[in-house]
């Protein structure tokens, strides 16, 4: 049997902390346990040997970690800079480290190693690394230490970027993180690619991309700089400003990403012009450290792959820093808005039909799994000769703040998907009759999820 869990998004809860109040995204472990007790008694009288978990990527968030602003160096590395005893290696190790001394986080992750003993069945667990712990597919330390925490063997091998599920001996499953098929999280635009292979060269998924820098200097950035303005002892003293820094942590739980900027102006008991006076000075000295940034610069125009008209009004408005003398809310919208498009994850069904698993008449693939959106969903995909194929996206275990259609709007949801793939000879307790594989998909969603 395969399971397929995805966006965890383990993280380091300490760095966002003030003055005594913490700010956990991290679920607690009781919801692992929960969700694989159930599990347990699912399949508690089925014929089933062994048990394939695939941790389908985004386990743990490393891109936006508040430990980057502490040095210069920051997550756009390409895989091959990080090397044995250098300083980067040093940095993604102390992250990792912070992400695993999280009390929720300690506890999910012994979960996980003693799988075998509470599911009563023999648990191999696959991890494939997604956009945001990219890094963790880097130097032998790195890939030991991510081995160590999740109970896989300690080898010498890299983690493979997708993973194939085999029914005897015949490829019947392909799981993929899902950032193959967003172009600015995956260094290449696969929209261009006629064909798409089961297996992606190891090379685009080593590469920095727009998404890192986004992420780093802008969400991440945000909420330190916020800090540093108001200091953190004002911050707590007040009621406004502590709304807005709650707002701005909750930046990467906001689906979908082009609403960011209306999500913090609808901070609750605040109006947009209120919002704005607190939070012009920091994003001016945002755009201001941008500006006049030596690496931030060619950076943004090469991730974003910027070229012609595009990137001289973008070089020429952070050179002449249009900014200095103040601007009104609506310019810096107008001037993040581009980010967040590009950073949008469009409908991707057309990319996915392109897989060589779908458009080879003789491929075994019958389903197809991801994560990345954050939304679970199946989708028929075809029917030939009887034979149906499906696409899954396993979603996230993360709370999740949804908008309205029209983006100006907000509530909070705990988000969990299940993804259980049976093979043949594999009895699912849901059905009686026989089948050659099955699977059960379930999407839960809490209402009314907290900060705490």
């Amino acid at each position: 049997m395969l399971i397929v869990m995805s966006d965890l998004h383990f993280a380091d809860s300490s760095s966002n902390s003030l003055d005594g109040y913490v700010f956990n995204h991290n679920l607690p472990a009781e919801v692992y346990t929960s969700f694989f007790r159930e599990i347990a008694d699912f399949i508690r009288d089925s014929e089933i040997e062994k048990i394939d978990l695939v941790l389908a990527g985004d386990i743990f968030e490393i891109t936006r970690s508040a430990l980057w602003h502490t040095g210069h160096l920051r997550p756009y590395l390409h895989n091959d800079e990080i090397i044995e005893g250098s300083e980067a290696e040093a940095k993604v190790l102390e992250i990792i480290e912070a992400i695993n001394q999280d009390e929720r986080v300690l506890a999910s992750l012994s979960v996980f190693r003693n799988l075998s003993s509470f599911l009563q069945k023999p648990v191999q667990i696959h991890f494939v690394p997604g956009n945001h712990d990219r890094l963790t597919n880097t130097s032998l330390r790195i890939r030991n230490r991510v081995q160590e925490l999740l109970g896989l063997q300690v080898d010498q091998k890299y983690f493979d970027n997708q993973y194939i599920h085999y029914n005897n001996g015949t490829p019947m499953v392909l799981v993929r993180h899902g950032h193959e098929y967003d172009k600015s999280n995956f260094s290449a635009d696969l929209q261009t690619w006629p064909e798409i292979p089961t297996f992606i060269e190891k090379s685009y998924y080593d590469k920095p991309v727009l998404g890192d820098i986004v992420t780093t200097e802008v969400a991440a950035k945000l909420l330190l700089l916020f800090r540093e303005y108001y200091s953190d002892a004002t911050i707590v003293a007040d009621d406004d400003l502590m709304l807005i820094y709650q707002r701005l942590i909750d930046f990467d739980n906001v689906r979908p990403s082009n609403a960011l900027i209306n999500f913090l102006f609808s901070t609750p008991g605040l109006s947009k012009k209120e919002v704005w006076r607190f939070i012009e000075p920091v994003m001016l000295k945002l755009f201001d450290e941008i500006g006049t940034s030596s690496n931030i610069v060619p950076d943004l125009l090469n991730l974003g792959q910027l070229t012609g008209v595009s990137a001289v009004t973008l070089k020429s408005i952070l050179r002449t820093r249009l900014w200095k003398h103040g601007m009104p809310f609506w310019v810096i919208k107008t001037l993040l808005n581009p980010f967040s498009r590009r950073s949008k994850i469009n409908d991707n069904l057309d990319l996915i039909l392109r897989e060589e698993s779908f458009k080879n008449d003789e491929s075994t693939i019958k389903c197809l799994v991801c994560g990345h959106s954050h939304h679970p969903l199946v989708e028929l995909l075809e029917v030939e000769n009887g034979s149906e194929k499906y696409f899954i996206n396993s979603g996230t275990f993360r709370n999740v703040i949804t908008s309205t259609p029209s983006l100006s709007r907000f509530g909070r949801l705990r988000s969990k998907a299940r993804v259980l793939i049976f093979t043949e000879k594999e009895r699912n307790p849901e059905y009686s009759r026989e089948t050659c594989w099955s699977f059960d998909f379930t999407a839960r969603f809490g209402y009314g999820s907290t900060l705490k």
